[in-house]
């Protein structure tokens, strides 16, 4: 049985549609929005509710925002009628009143429903009133144009009044938009098609004034073409006849002809400019209306077109001739073109420009160069450094063969507060004095050497200073070489006598570390950084402000790792291998300096004179624009990591220069120490002073550790202290016990000991203090000749503060002379075994 055909022809029931009988208020607006005036006057006959749709505000409304939303500038200031008492359109225009905004915008709860009931305001019908009466007086002047172009009324009536003319045809062009005839796309050809005509003659007129210089026709015809369609064919008009665009006499070329830094011709440029500027401004003012910003747009063009150009060309040439011209070419070109743009912000001027739109003007001009400009000025920084260090590298022979090297005067501290505070002086010289003061500071001895063999350069240089300093014999000079330039500024000498002092002081400690070069590196570092600044400076906006922000951090960053990898961690390698090598000898006794340790430990203050130099310039300079407490600042984090790797190479070298001082205090005593100083022969009366060598021994010691007070913080310098003592004491101990003493040896012994004691306290370190004052009571075993009582003392544990076992005691008694003699008694209580 085929049920197929069945179920096929069978139809399921389908639900009921819901169809609603009437369209809402919401979607009959929203259709009428787009039908012409004349079809609305129809729509409007229909019924009295779509009369009253057709009636609402919302659809005048949005027709007369099409008028008044095109250019507000042109309609409002339209007159359509000659007679005075005629209201304008600029007072129609501030009485329409927008009611277009829904009911339940308003009245919070209302319902949404678009089928309900329309939830708007009432229509008060002002809107259309407006717009009628607008139509009634622009619908002449545009039926008018079906039929006629050239000999519109529009020209009729307005054409010997060319301001005028061009509201109403700019009017005309928005009610047109209105489509408020039938026929609206061929009538709004013809205006179209009027305005082009009425735009060529009148900047053909205003073209002709502009050549004769007859402000007043300029003045009129730049009115009536802003006043048609924003007048930006007359503006572009006026700027570019101006002759500045195509008659510049001045070439890049012209400049660095004369010295290497000679910009004195694009000075002049750039000064012929901004006068021409200034005085576009008073023309403008007599020509265009205020509200139209013309004199930015010309100052812009000539940025872009005749200073943009000038500039590049000038760059280039720099750049071609060397890198540090490049960059001391841009820094003044910012200056010159800061302060012409200053110029045109000024007050006195009729026409200006805002300080936002300067800054704006300023960035178009620098947007195109300033990724050179900061790969330039980093690669600068790095090879300059790079070739400072190498020329130190390579005048190292030269130093250590030098015997004026070598410091002799011990008040390292108050020299070091000299220098700095000299430094500090420096860090705060403007950017144009610090050559010279740099190459000043830096160069001690030959300015000292000149001054002594050339009285009368002396005189000269009071009232001359050049800031060239040139000696052939030193590497000194080949470094200060590299400060020399010829830019006409003011030398700066720094003649302080303690500064003088503190650095020729400070200089006879670089073997290995170079505060000269280091304050030529902060130098260069500071040239910089003084540069990229100046663009820091501006305001510029945010992504060109973060990328210059950058490149400042990693200038200093470049300083801080060039300081640290290529310069101190180099050096204390050094100053280590030499600590490693070094072997007391023979001669070594005749000096009380050790010679790589006190090449050390100048190193060490000579790192902490950089490091405070560093921290100095730091919070000078480069915290002006660096958080201090924020702690992921690529700046922040690369400081700790040098301050790190300074810690670091001195923890590391002071280590083996306290192994290398015990050793020569070591071999001080074991080859100064006589038999018969402890052990006289004779019974001679002890003059009670240190033996030679106890005083050798203290001597080294003093010496050397004096060298580092000041140099380190005091929790460093207490650890040093502390470590000294300590391997000292077990130095002298091994000595000691190697020792023979009688009774009469014994008052010498004392003397010594009690030499030792007074040198430790000096130390001030009560960890070691108390070891030192066990050995001084110690020494009375020697003096005793009871062995009873030599026993006693040796018992008596608490005199020497826990610190020593008997066993130690019983080496010491061993030292005796007599001891064979007394060894039975004073031994019997301590080798007895008694069993409990």
């Amino acid at each position: 049985m085929d049920r197929s055909g069945e179920l096929s022809g069978s139809k399921a029931p389908q639900s009921p549609v819901s169809v609603h009988k009437t369209l809402s208020p919401d979607v009959l607006v929203k259709i009428f929005h787009h039908l012409p005036v004349p079809s609305l006057v129809n729509v409007a006959l229909a019924s009295r509710r779509f009369k009253v749709l057709c009636y609402d505000d919302e659809i005048w409304d949005t027709k007369i925002q099409l008028m008044l939303g095109c250019d507000s500038s042109g309609l409002a200031g339209a007159e359509t009628s000659q007679d005075a008492s005629s209201s304008s359109l600029m007072n129609i225009e501030e009485t329409i009143k927008i009611n277009n905004k829904p009911l339940n915008a308003l009245i919070p709860g209302l319902s949404t429903d678009p089928f309900n009931t329309r939830a708007r305001a009432r229509s008060t019908g002002q809107a259309r009133e407006k717009f009628k009466e607008l139509y009634v007086r622009l619908m002449p002047y545009y039926v008018d144009l079906r039929t006629k172009s050239r000999e519109s009324k529009v020209l009729k009536d307005y054409g010997h009044q060319p301001e005028k003319c061009g509201r109403l045809l700019h009017t005309l062009v928005a009610f047109g938009r209105c489509h408020v005839v039938d026929d609206w796309k061929d009538i709004n050809k013809a205006v179209e098609s009027l305005c082009q005509y009425f735009e060529n003659a009148s900047l053909h007129k205003f073209e002709t004034a502009y050549d004769v210089h007859d402000i007043n026709d300029m003045k009129t015809f730049a009115h009536a073409l802003i006043a048609l369609n924003g007048g930006s064919i007359c503006i572009q008009t006026y700027i570019q006849k101006h002759p500045i665009f195509f008659d510049n006499p001045f070439k890049p070329e012209d400049n660095f002809t004369t010295s290497a830094h000679d910009l004195d011709p694009f000075r002049k440029f750039m000064s012929l400019v901004t006068e021409e500027c200034r005085q576009q401004s008073f023309v403008v003012s007599e020509t265009f209306p205020p509200n139209v910003d013309v004199y930015y747009t010309f100052v812009d063009r000539v940025l872009e077109d005749v200073v943009a150009d000038y500039v590049n060309a000038l760059l280039a040439i720099a750049q071609r001739r060397e890198r540090r011209l490049y960059l001391h070419t841009i820094s003044v070109v910012l200056d010159v073109a800061s302060k012409m743009i200053q110029e045109f912000t000024q007050d006195n001027l009729p026409r200006g420009i805002s300080t936002d739109s300067s800054i704006n003007l300023l960035f178009k001009l620098f947007i195109p160069l300033i990724d050179d400009y900061l790969y330039e000025e980093l690669q600068y920084v790095k090879d300059t450094c790079k070739k400072l260090i190498d020329d130190w590298n390579d005048g190292y022979g030269s130093r250590r063969e030098d015997a004026s090297s070598r410091l002799t005067n011990q008040s390292r501290e108050t020299f070091k507060r000299n220098y700095l505070s000299a430094f500090k002086k420096m860090i705060a010289l403007p950017a144009d004095l610090v050559t010279s003061a740099a190459t000043t500071i830096a160069s001690p001895f030959q300015r000292s050497r000149d001054e002594s063999s050339t009285p009368s350069a002396s005189k000269n240089s009071d009232t001359h200073t050049t800031t060239t300093i040139s000696s052939p014999t030193t590497p000194t000079s080949k470094r200060s070489s590299m400060l020399k330039t010829s830019s006409p500024s003011s030398p700066v000498d720094i003649r302080d006598t303690e500064f003088n002092a503190a650095l020729h002081e400070l200089d006879t400690m670089q073997d290995l570390l170079s505060l000269e070069t280091v304050l030529q590196l902060i130098h260069v570092n500071k040239d910089a950084e003084r540069r990229v600044e100046k663009f820091l400076q501006i305001g510029f906006p945010e992504v060109m402000h973060a990328k210059v922000l950058k490149t400042y951090e990693q200038i200093f960053i470049q300083l801080l790792r060039t300081l640290g990898h290529e310069h101190i961690e180099p050096a204390f390698e050094r100053a280590g291998e030499h600590l490693k090598t070094y072997t007391p000898d023979m001669d070594s006794l005749d000096s009380v300096d050790v010679p790589p340790l006190t090449e050390f430990f100048e190193m060490v203050h000579v790192g902490d004179v950089i490091q405070q130099m560093l921290q100095l310039y730091y919070d000078e300079e480069i915290s002006k624009y660096i958080d201090k407490m924020d702690f992921i600042n690529d700046v922040n984090k690369e400081k700790k990591t040098f301050e790190r790797t300074l810690d670091d190479c001195v923890a590391n070298g002071m280590d083996r220069g306290i192994q290398v001082l015990l050793s020569q205090v070591e071999y001080i005593l074991a080859h100064e120490q006589r038999p018969q100083d402890y052990n006289p022969e004779n019974e001679c009366l002890a003059d009670l002073k240190p033996t030679k060598a106890c005083r050798d021994a203290i001597e080294c010691l003093r010496s050397n550790t004096s060298m580092l007070n000041g140099a380190s913080e005091k929790s460093t310098m207490d650890l040093f202290f502390s470590e000294v003592g300590r391997r000292f004491g077990e130095v002298l101990s091994k000595h000691l016990k190697a020792q023979t003493v009688n009774e009469q040896g014994g008052f010498q012994y004392i003397s010594d000991m009690n030499a030792y004691y007074n040198f430790i306290t000096t130390l001030r370190q009560s960890s070691i203090t108390p070891y030192f004052s066990a050995l001084k009571s110690l020494a009375n075993i020697y003096i005793i000749s009871s062995a009873p009582d030599i026993k006693n003392v040796i018992h008596d544990l608490e005199r020497y503060h826990g610190l020593m076992k008997t066993e130690d005691l019983l080496e010491f008694a061993a030292c005796r002379s007599d001891w064979p003699v007394i060894k039975k008694v004073v031994m019997k209580d301590i080798t007895d075994c008694t069993i409990m």
